[in-house]
């Protein structure tokens, strides 16, 4: 999408009261990969401590995507109900606004509560999995918050055959946003920021991934998985004061709408994501 067909479409929607324009960017589509070991040791009874390391390719494979680096506890209270807690350190590998490459270091923190049933050869399970991620350095916190709080409910069914170390599986996860940035007004009037408030709850992120389960002898599995992501998320383009900024012409000039009044831009983003992955697992 132009910048010219972008600024007629903010003034063919924009409205005279918050003059909120609403730029669909078109969908961004990708081809990745996954690649990540564990080692799960356990503890006592059905208590368990892991480790664990993925690497990620983006851009068609041609560029480095991130580095995880997570330590767990989980405990399986009963055959039907599971408890985790994680934390994770992210290397993300970005885009610099100057030009170039850029790391940007961040912290995440998850709770899983996942219950279980098997059925025969199957077997079903549901995890509710509750996600603080923190976002370090500077950053404009009128654009995202820096504390992000996700709920990712992810329910998947398995085939097991007791003759064959292949365990198919299928899984769909559904991400929430609890506290993204939404603007009441596109300017502050007493106080900085208070146009802002950080309640915006939404779904931005469906995942359906098919895989199998390789069981190489009781300690040590693989998983080969294909992974669909499909994105959605919701961006204003803010001043540090915590005013949104006006969308302006390709020769600077600030746009109005047919009332007079400046028109502010909202983004809505999408994006497909299609990875492949394994990942190795040792438990002792």
């Amino acid at each position: 999408m132009t910048k010219t067909s972008i600024i007629a479409f903010c003034l063919a929607i924009a409205l005279p009261s918050m003059a909120g324009a609403q730029v669909h960017e078109d969908p961004d589509y990708d081809f990745r990969a996954r690649i990540s070991a564990e080692l799960d040791k356990k503890i006592v009874g059905g208590l368990h401590a892991n480790i664990s390391e993925e690497f990620r390719l983006k851009d068609n494979l041609s560029a480095v995507d991130r580095f995880y680096t997570t330590v767990g506890l989980t405990w399986k209270t009963c055959p039907y109900f599971k408890i985790g807690a994680a934390y994770t350190l992210m290397n993300l590998h970005k885009r610099a606004d100057a030009g170039g490459w850029e790391w940007d270091l961040r912290h995440r923190a998850t709770l899983d509560l996942t219950g279980m049933y098997n059925a025969g050869y199957f077997k079903f399970s549901l995890r509710e999995r509750f996600q603080l991620t923190h976002r370090t350095g500077e950053m404009n916190i009128y654009q995202n918050p820096r504390n992000a709080f996700a709920l990712r409910s992810r329910f998947k069914v398995a085939y097991v055959s007791p003759s064959k170390p292949i365990e198919p599986y299928v899984s769909v996860e559904v991400r929430n946003t609890l506290n993204n940035v939404h603007y009441d007004s596109p300017s502050f009037t007493e106080v900085q920021g208070d146009n802002v408030r950080y309640n915006d709850v939404y779904v931005n992120r469906v995942r359906l991934q098919p895989g199998i389960e390789w069981r190489l002898n009781r300690r040590q599995t693989l998983d080969f998985y294909l992974l669909g992501d499909y994105t959605y998320d919701k961006s204003y383009d803010a001043k540090k004061n915590g005013n949104l900024k006006v969308v302006e012409d390709a020769s600077g000039v600030p746009v109005y709408d047919a009332y007079g009044d400046p028109v502010y831009a909202i983004f809505y983003e999408k994006a497909w994501h299609f990875s492949l992955g394994v990942s190795y697992s040792y438990a002792f």
